[in-house]
């Protein structure tokens, strides 16, 4: 008979998980939960080199920069970040139609490697979105928003927290044949 999970009852698991991976697991995963109140960070995003986007057929570089605006440092997972990915949800301006786009796998012991941010500063992750992701919303032209959202745990005080910064970034373009 499969072993019981103490103070579940009904509930067979065949093999045991450990508790150790469950708890990489939450720390690792983007969480819906309620951001951090009062949140020192803040989230931007623009187009590399341009505080606009525009598309032209070919990959879009995006950069998305995460301030300090609080007065301690702050512990962010930069490297898993920038393995992962953020979250981005392309929503058509004009049809509202959307597309999520996906993140990758990261090593999970990446979320426990804290980048400093001193208070004032910032981090810059650098993402890419590619003309296949772009060109599902070509029509006479390009009107689509990039909702650009990084949900962590944030270590604050030594302690590790919820935060979640989320930026809209508008991108434009004309057919592109």
């Amino acid at each position: 008979m499969p072993p019981r999970m103490p103070g579940i009852r009904g509930i067979h698991l065949r093999y045991p998980i450990k508790p150790l991976f469950l708890m990489v697991l939450a720390a690792c995963t983007q969480t819906k939960e309620a951001p951090l109140a009062n949140a020192p960070l803040a989230i931007h995003a623009k187009c590399q080199g341009s505080e606009t986007c525009v598309f032209d057929g070919r990959d879009l570089f995006i950069e998305i920069i995460i301030t300090n605006e609080g007065s301690i440092p702050i512990g962010f997972p930069l490297a898993f970040r920038q393995k992962s990915g953020p979250s981005i949800r392309l929503v058509d301006a004009s049809t509202k139609a959307e597309l999520t786009l996906p993140t990758t796998l990261a090593d999970p012991d990446l979320a426990f490697d804290f980048t400093t941010i001193p208070p004032g500063h910032s981090v810059t992750l650098e993402w890419v979105i590619t003309p296949s992701e772009i060109k599902r919303f070509e029509k006479p032209a390009i009107e689509v928003s990039a909702e650009i959202t990084i949900a962590c745990r944030i270590q604050v005080n030594g302690e590790l927290k919820d935060f979640q910064g989320t930026d809209a970034l508008p991108i434009t373009g004309k057919e592109i044949r």
